[in-house]
């Protein structure tokens, strides 16, 4: 809250021409009468509006809205409307102009007047995706005696995957309902993440005789078994489809090996390119089940193959010699690795296997320091990376537009939000992104801040914006009094939720953690936190203490930050098959071979986060790394 007093400050002093002091009254009837409308004393925010209409007709739009809505409250419905107008004609690239013809069309039907279904025809034509307004017309509809054409709009809605499909169907007989709109529905549901409300209108379709749509269907519903884990069904209902990709991937989900293996030729032969990703896949069962010969005779086929997928087939290859100790063919493929395409990820493991074979390296500090490549760090233990640069302050330079910097002098947080959003929608300037990001940093709008700034090139100039210390009280009182340091829940916040204290995935975890209930009922307990209700979960406080406890359990029962962070993300029974299943060296050697992709991904992410925390704090340093990465036990 200090840097956005700061910020105000500044804008104030900075960017306003010098008679704007003057304007502090008229600022304040402004506050006045937003805050008057909010409180229901609808007659004062009617007058101070009026007054701060004229001094900043920078925002007209948002007082014009403002009084609108304070109009109608007090039944002056045709003053409301012509506030609407006026709103409409004067600011027609204005962010509220859907919001002002929602407010138009509410006020249309209070005053009944002939053009509301117009209105209602031209609002759902340029905005399709307002449910809401389409279901209210396709009810007016109805109520006019116009079955037919309410129909059409509750059709409409019923094959989407809103809130507001189900009451859409009620208002539908069976036999207004095709066999395409059941599918449309079903697609819906499904990118919708609701795969179990697809598979019963894909089961209600392939119940209906003489479907010519049925590949699609069968297609469509072994996507989503496939979803919902039940891999048997989904490889049965992909077979019908003729889908040999995602058959065979359902096979090897569903560990029916021996079927996968009497079908591979079908899948090889298929010209699928995509199947290069299958057999890769079932060439690291191969190797993970004790058969690193058959493993290494697939991946020479993918190689010699599928040219799209050489690059990842030689990768998988060199692994496979690596962890059967050959390190001469490992050797080999790295260096044609990093040759052909100068990754740190293989020059990493070309210089192990030198290590390993006791090859003293010809020199140190071959390579530069990337940011954000977890390989930079491992290098920079090894000494081929001499050192990592400090985090730079930045002096941000530039204009702040006016419109939101009215809106953030007079405290409308939300609003202020809104219009930049609404800039970057309609002009996205490089330039123009880093001081906007820090502006949305300052507001308390963290996810949005931190996506935008990691789209531009530069971005890791802006490091306190990329990796911001947000929460930072509750952070440093959780990480004192669970004994786990504050970077590293900060990394773990960053990556699972972008700090969106509301974030929900669609497993169902909540808040900037990203709990599952049970997991957080359970953990809270033991500290003492004792959660009545779910909602409960997306309070900052009690999801990051909870968070930071199970995952200060998770180092402790693995012993190591690297395993912990894994099983914050794939489950503790994963971890432990993994290292029940494998032999490991060293941590790099686990990291490099996490089973799940989702999961590899995750660790190297929050890993980097976790070292761009410490190296902005100033407490980055190789005996630092190597704790994280190498030392089994304690609490790094």
């Amino acid at each position: 809250m200090k840097l956005l007093g700061l910020l105000t400050v500044f804008l104030i002093f900075i960017f306003l021409p010098s008679d704007s002091l003057s304007q502090l009254s008229s600022l304040d009837y402004l506050i006045k009468g937003k805050n008057s409308l909010n409180s229901g004393n609808f007659q004062k925010a009617e007058e101070y509006l009026t007054k701060s209409l004229q001094e900043f007709k920078e925002i007209g739009d948002y007082i014009l809205l403002w009084r609108a809505n304070a109009y109608k409250k007090m039944n002056r419905y045709e003053e409301a409307l012509k506030d609407i107008n006026e709103l409409k004609r004067n600011y027609p690239k204005s962010p509220l102009i859907k919001d002002a013809r929602k407010e138009e069309i509410e006020l249309a039907k209070l005053l009944d007047l002939p053009e509301l279904e117009q209105l209602y025809q031209s609002f759902i034509k340029e905005y399709p995706e307002e449910i809401k307004t389409k279901f209210d017309y396709g009810v007016y509809l109805k109520e006019h005696e116009k079955f037919t054409e309410a129909k059409k709009i509750f059709k409409d809605i019923f094959i989407t995957a809103s809130s507001l499909a189900d009451q859409a169907e009620k208002e539908l007989s069976e036999k207004d309902i095709t066999i395409n709109d059941l599918i449309k529905k079903a697609k819906a549901l499904n990118n919708a993440y609701q795969f179990k409300k697809a598979e019963k209108y894909l089961m209600e379709v392939l119940s209906k005789s003489n479907i010519s749509q049925k590949l699609e269907v069968f297609s469509l519903l072994g996507y989503s078994l496939f979803m919902q884990k039940r891999y048997s069904e989904a490889a049965d209902i992909f077979k019908k489809s003729g889908e040999y990709y995602w058959r065979a991937r359902a096979l090897l989900r569903a560990k029916n090996y021996e079927t996968f293996e009497k079908e591979l030729s079908n899948y090889i032969n298929s010209g699928d390119q995509k199947i290069s990703e299958i057999l890769i896949n079932y060439a690291n069962i191969k190797r993970r089940n004790g058969e690193p010969e058959k493993a290494i005779k697939m991946l020479k086929m993918v190689v010699n193959k599928y040219p799209s997928a050489k690059e990842e087939g030689l990768w998988f290859l060199a692994w496979n010699y690596y962890l059967k100790e050959d390190y001469n063919e490992a050797e080999k493929i790295f260096q044609e690795l990093y040759s052909s395409f100068g990754k740190l990820k293989y020059f990493y493991w070309l210089e192990k296997v030198k290590e390993l074979k006791g090859v003293i390296p010809a020199k140190q500090y071959s390579v530069s320091f990337q940011q954000g490549d977890i390989y930079s760090y491992l290098l920079y233990i090894k000494g081929e990376i001499s050192n990592i640069p400090e985090s730079m302050p930045i002096n941000y330079q530039m204009i702040i537009p006016k419109r939101v910097d009215i809106l953030i002098r007079a405290g409308f947080t939300e609003e202020a939000i809104r219009e930049i959003k609404a800039l970057l929608k309609d002009n996205r300037n490089i330039e123009n992104i880093p001081l906007l990001s820090k502006i949305l940093y300052e507001i308390g709008d963290y996810p949005t801040s931190v996506r935008l700034i990691s789209k531009i090139p530069g971005k890791f100039n802006f490091s306190e914006l990329l990796y911001p210390q947000v929460y930072k009280d509750t952070v440093l009182n959780a990480s004192k009094r669970i004994n786990i340091n504050p970077y590293l829940i900060l990394a773990v916040m960053r990556e699972e939720s972008r700090f969106d204290f509301l974030a929900r995935s669609p497993a169902g975890a909540l808040g900037l953690m990203q709990l599952m209930p049970e997991t957080a009922k359970k953990e809270g307990k033991k500290i003492g936190i004792t959660l009545k209700n779910d909602s409960e979960i997306f309070e900052p406080e009690k999801n990051i203490f909870i968070g930071s406890s199970y995952l200060k359990k998770l180092i402790e029962e693995f012993g190591n930050t690297v395993m912990a962070i894994a099983a914050y993300n794939a489950g503790e029974k994963a971890v432990s098959s993994w290292l029940k299943n494998n032999s490991y060296n060293d941590i790099d050697e686990f990291l490099e071979d996490i089973p799940y992709a989702e999961t590899k991904g995750y660790v190297q992410r929050v890993l980097t986060s976790y070292f761009e925390y410490l190296r902005i704090n100033k407490a980055l340093t190789q005996e630092t790394i190597s704790n994280i990465i190498k030392t089994k036990g304690g609490n790094p």
